[in-house]
């Protein structure tokens, strides 16, 4: 019988697990990954984390020790490649962000359990990448999706928060009508 073969994306992050569960650098999912975890299942190419700001050092070590290269690293993220597989990662530096974090949740995801930040942060982190370049359409749709999923138990006091933090309550308010 022949087994199925695990995708390049879920090798990745269970290598990318073992290790920072070794060296106990907590992290959670963001991006593509995270928006699968929250029920709308989307193709994605890499990973995204999130990590605490005092453990960038500690991450970027055992990034290199893995065989990825740093190809921008800054004070509130960073980006690594290796081969194909490329990692994305936002520091916690700010409450926010530490908060996100802090309240991330145990899932069950490729056979794993990982954590990932919860829908709302993740909504937020999506509006921050409009924001930061509209052209990230792909976004806005997530966001819709994920709305439309999860209508019914999401924050909308905490979802709001994040669009007006960078001034699109107008957005928002379209979402909502759209989704009813």
């Amino acid at each position: 019988m022949n087994l199925p073969v695990e995708s390049r994306l879920i090798t990745q992050l269970r290598e990318l697990d073992a290790s920072l569960r070794d060296a106990r650098i907590d992290y959670a999912l963001i991006g593509g990954v995270a928006v699968n975890i929250h029920g709308h299942v989307r193709a994605t190419r890499d990973l995204d984390v999130m990590v605490l700001v005092e453990d960038s050092d500690a991450l970027h070590d055992q990034l290199q020790a893995l065989g990825y290269e740093a190809i921008d690293r800054r004070d509130d993220m960073a980006s690594y490649v290796r081969k194909l597989d490329r990692l994305d990662v936002i520091f916690a530096r700010r409450p926010i962000n530490r908060a996100l974090l802090a309240r991330s949740a145990p899932v069950e995801y490729g056979g794993m359990r990982l954590s990932a930040i919860p829908v709302e942060g993740l909504i937020g982190l999506k509006v921050q990448a409009m924001s930061d370049d509209p052209r990230r359409i792909d976004d806005l749709a997530d966001i819709i999706k994920l709305m439309r999923i999860h209508r019914g138990s999401l924050d909308l006091e905490e979802t709001r928060s994040y669009f007006k933090l960078f001034d699109r309550e107008k957005v928002l308010d379209e979402i909502l009508r759209a989704i009813g």
